[in-house]
């Protein structure tokens, strides 16, 4: 499915969340329910958006965890996403630059995206990161990402089915016990706009008690329920012929289908009788302690949403306040959660212009970053970024580490003086490094191999202590063996070269060794 159509379903999505705030019953003049499905009406605008999250932990516990849990959680006890601006026009362009900020730094990030590219600018990078969608289209299959008249009609197509069924599960939702509605003026990127503010709140109890009264809504608009159904299947039966092969459409519809008449049937022998389990299974629940920890009063919710008089939202705040009487017991990890969010718009349906997207010689495509090797991702990045910072001290993903057995796979073993010699081919595979063999004039076979983080250039040869590294003769403690066309050699003499530590345990219970190799790059 192409952005625009995705794009509906998202705001339908969130139309839905807004509505279990603040409802859709008429408060102050302002009709809700025209409100939240006005929204999707929306099709091009510019906004701006701030997202953030905060966790406060359970400091003893924390204090007993090990330095990488620790580093983890103090990574993420604040996180916070800056949109300063985002604009969208009409044929599904994006163009959007913002900030995420973690207890690392800052790091600025700007997505272009047209009809064929995305392309994704991130501070401290060496190269734009480049997708294209036609190679999404042909990695996924025909429809996926797919352009010109299709998706044109899809993206309409779908904007229609959303708006015939939306208002079905949005007028059914009550309001909760708090809300207002109140006239003022608000500054939006620099205009001053009368608004209707729509002020509401609620708890976890509450809004645990708004959930049954919404499933009952539901199951009692049988000819709400079934007009959604047939609008579904009508939209099915509709499609281009390209989509239905592709959905099965003709598996569901089919020429002769009376779909009035289908709707009728599934609502009566499946959707209905469903929607009755559910609210028993749900009536059920609501006795259990579950429903009580899940619904508790220590959940807050409040928002203001800014309305303009053609019912566009214009302005919004929301502030979830997690605190349940569950983070309260000594062993929760976590004593609190806050959730906030902010954003404007504007420009609402007016003229949008977002160019083609560029794409530079140097860029770098999903696909080529597919080939990337972990220590290579690293070195995307300047080395005084924050991105690298992370990446290398804090997730540490170049770092590598396997293991090796002595019984099973291609095995390592001790000689009689206790000298381990590990699968030359085998081991090099861990470290993602493939040798190559050539025979020069000299006949003596000869094992190549390149070590992208170490730089060397190495050269080993069969059944010899003689070795090469960039162009230089090195004499290896103990010559390489063979052993049934396997070639082994001294773990000292490899791991030395290649900057790596191993040691060997002995699991007498099992009779057998493993040997534990790491490296930190």
């Amino acid at each position: 499915m192409n952005k625009k159509a995705t794009k509906r379903f998202g705001w339908l999505v969130c139309a839905l969340l807004l509505a279990f705030i603040v409802g859709c019953e008429p408060v102050g003049g302002l009709n809700l329910n025209d409100m939240l499905t006005k929204q999707l009406d929306v099709t091009h605008q510019e906004q701006s958006l701030t997202l953030e999250l905060k966790v406060d932990v359970n400091e003893e516990l924390l204090a007993l965890e090990d330095e990488e849990t620790t580093r983890g959680v103090d990574l993420f006890r604040s996180v916070k996403v800056e949109i300063a601006q985002a604009k969208t026009d009409e044929k599904g362009s994006q163009w959007l630059t913002g900030t995420l900020t973690t207890s690392k730094g800052s790091l600025p990030f700007t997505l272009h995206s047209d009809s064929r590219t995305i392309r994704i600018d991130v501070e401290g990078a060496k190269r734009p990161f480049v997708l294209s969608l036609a190679e999404l289209e042909e990695t996924l299959g025909a429809g996926f990402g797919s352009t010109g008249e299709l998706q044109q009609a899809l993206a309409e197509s779908v904007r229609g089915l959303v708006k015939s069924v939306a208002g079905y599960f949005v007028q059914g939702l009550p309001n909760p016990p708090s809300i207002t509605v109140d006239r003022t003026n608000e500054t939006i990127h620099g205009e001053t706009v009368g608004l209707s503010k729509v002020h509401a709140e609620l708890d976890g109890e509450q809004l645990g008690q708004l959930i049954p009264v919404y499933l009952e809504n539901l199951i009692g608009d049988i000819d709400g329920m079934t007009e959604v159904v047939a609008n579904v299947l009508r939209w099915i039966s509709e499609l281009p012929p390209e989509l239905k092969e592709i959905f099965g459409a003709d598996e569901i519809v089919g020429p002769e289908t009376d779909i009035d008449l289908f709707a009728e049937s599934l609502v009566e022998t499946a959707l209905y009788p469903g929607l009755l389990e559910i609210k028993e299974d749900l009536d059920s629940f609501r006795e259990s302690e579950e429903w009580a920890a899940i619904f508790d009063k220590g959940i807050k919710l409040k928002t203001d949403l800014y309305v303009d008089e053609s019912l566009y939202v214009r302005k919004s705040n929301f502030e979830a306040i997690i605190v349940p009487a569950a983070f309260a017991e000594e062993t929760s990890p976590v004593r609190s959660v806050t959730i906030s969010a902010s954003g404007e718009n504007w420009n609402v349906n007016g003229a949008v212009d977002i160019p083609a997207v560029e794409v530079p010689r140097n860029a770098l495509t999903i696909q080529e970053l597919d080939s990337f090797d972990p220590y290579r991702v690293v070195g995307l990045f300047e080395t005084d970024s924050v991105l690298y910072d992370l990446l290398k001290n804090d997730f540490q993903i170049d770092d590598q580490s396997f293991q090796l057995s002595s019984e099973w796979g291609i095995p390592f073993y001790l000689d009689e003086e206790g000298t381990a010699f590990v699968p030359l081919r085998e081991t090099l595979g861990e470290f993602n490094i493939r040798p190559s063999l050539e025979i020069p004039a000299d006949g003596q076979l000869e094992i190549r191999f390149y070590d992208r983080p170490t730089g060397k250039s190495i050269v080993f040869r069969k059944d010899s202590d003689q070795a090469t590294v960039n162009g230089e003769a090195v004499k290896l403690t103990h010559p390489l063996v063979n052993d049934m066309n396997i070639t082994y050699v001294a773990a000292d003499d490899l791991f030395g070269l290649l900057g790596a530590e191993y040691s060997v345990v002995d699991l007498e219970e099992y009779g057998e060794m493993i040997m534990q190799v790491a490296r930190d790059l």
